[in-house]
């Protein structure tokens, strides 16, 4: 069974939310959070984790605030984080907290679709070809590979960084020289 936390302060984009991951799979756990405290309070690891940004619990945390917390956790299952949020001027520090994708709000259905079973593959270690459609499986054994997530066309692009050689800057590029060749974007080394 996949545990999934939706974190958000409307209740109406959270109840669509979760009638969208019901609709990708049958057999799931959802847990929803009205604020960034009532997530760290439940103690619930997810493999998936749904986050808003523009809410503010008690305590005055917002939801990156929550994802760099959660980072931060060595001792829990780091979840795959996507970011549901209506704010587009936070997608570079989505990067900073090495989440996964960022939907902005109204949420097209289409591309919550492709962004959940990319996730799913990527928790799950396996090859999207190798898939079913519609089968997602969060229990695989296999360890998560890490990635490099970068803009690279106006979309977020993740590299396995096994599959890297080394990376360097030039002005306000960074290149990357690896196995399927060299890739030239945008972006300052951090």
């Amino acid at each position: 069974m996949w545990k999934i936390g939706i974190c958000d302060d409307e209740e109406a984009v959270r109840s669509y939310l979760a009638s969208l991951v019901r609709e990708q799979t049958a057999e799931c756990e959802i847990s929803e959070y009205t604020s960034p405290e009532e997530y760290l309070s439940d103690g619930r690891e997810c493999e998936l984790l749904f986050l808003d940004i523009g809410m503010e619990g008690r305590s005055g945390m917002d939801g990156m605030d929550l994802a760099r917390r959660i980072r931060s956790m060595d001792k829990i299952c780091q979840p795959v984080i996507i970011f549901v949020t209506g704010y587009g001027k936070y997608v570079y520090e989505a990067f900073d907290v090495e989440a996964f994708h960022y939907l902005r709000k109204p949420i097209d259905e289409r591309k919550f679709a492709e962004v959940f079973q990319r996730a799913a593959q990527r928790q799950d270690g396996q090859n999207p070809k190798g898939q079913a459609s519609g089968q997602v499986d969060f229990s695989g054994t296999e360890k998560q590979k890490r990635t490099l997530v970068i803009q690279y066309g106006g979309k977020s692009r993740a590299i396995p960084l096994d599959s890297l050689y080394y990376m360097e800057s030039q002005g306000h590029k960074v290149i990357l020289h690896g196995k399927e060749g060299v890739l030239e974007y945008y972006a300052r080394i951090g």
